[in-house]
């Protein structure tokens, strides 16, 4: 089996995320799953963090286009998932209308994980416009009432850098953050961004006064693994309705060539 991971993350910014990433993912998937780790474009921010762009939704709109670029070029190369690796899952209802392969995405999948280990459960992001931009994310979901709003802690993409090789700082205030939202009614965890939840799990951080913490790498892989798992029984996604109507291959072909971009030869996933 194997798995196109798509990161928003660019190409090139901080090495040990990624290596840290691959090594994490030879751990936690079953044998046999191999999962090949895909970054932005190395100029995709222009300088800025990816954190300072995703609040755009703009500037969203545009960046979309490479990750269904490549969930198509996914498919044609034979991956079996194609998952999207941030938590406000850009693209994923609309990857999923394109390709046949399946597709997940790190925060559907934790928050529905979240679901099965607690009553309700909080999501902890950091940078401003996450708060907003989570709580939609969750209406979408359906999940409101399953939800606490969407708690910003005082830290920048900088310092969760740092904390992916020195995690003390980050963990206390985490911490501090994590038992504010317990005691509001969170019975699990989740924190907002891969970036924050490696920093979490690489400092074998799995609960805060036995409220347990989703690890994001792990809930999307194990989706992921689950979803392959339904294909192979018969049991893909729908082709009914708006949301995941697929366009025949000609039109989308068409439309590609208009809006200068390419056909990507496509076959059906497995």
């Amino acid at each position: 089996m194997r798995v196109w991971y798509q990161s928003l993350v660019d190409g090139g910014r901080m090495p040990p995320y990624f290596e840290g990433l691959k090594a994490r993912a030879a751990q936690v998937a079953r044998p046999g799953v191999e999962v090949d780790f895909h970054g932005m474009p190395a100029e995709t921010y222009g300088g800025r963090t990816p954190a300072d762009v995703a609040v755009y939704p703009y500037m969203m709109s545009l960046h979309t286009q490479f990750i269904l670029d490549n969930a198509l070029r996914a498919q044609a190369e034979g991956y079996d998932v194609f998952a999207v690796g941030s938590i406000q899952d850009p693209a994923l209802e609309l990857a999923r209308s394109l390709v046949d392969l399946p597709v997940v995405g790190y925060g559907e999948s934790a928050m529905h994980f979240a679901c099965c280990l607690g009553s309700r459960f909080a999501v902890l992001a950091f940078a401003a416009g996450f708060g907003q931009m989570m709580d939609l994310r969750i209406r979408d979901l359906g999940l409101r009432e399953r939800a606490l709003p969407t708690l910003v802690i005082d830290v920048g993409f900088d310092d969760v850098g740092r904390a992916l090789q020195e995690p003390a700082a980050l963990v206390e205030v985490f911490g501090e953050a994590a038992r504010r939202a317990i005691a509001q009614g969170a019975e699990a965890l989740i924190p907002g961004q891969l970036y924050l939840s490696e920093a979490i799990a690489r400092a074998s951080l799995t609960r805060i006064d036995e409220v347990p913490i989703v690890d994001g790498l792990a809930a999307t892989l194990k989706m992921a693994e689950a979803m392959h798992d339904m294909k192979r029984l018969g049991i893909s996604v729908t082709r009914r309705g708006y949301t995941h109507a697929r366009p025949p291959q000609d039109m989308i072909d068409h439309a590609r060539r208009l809006h200068g971009r390419p056909p990507i030869s496509t076959k059906k996933g497995g």
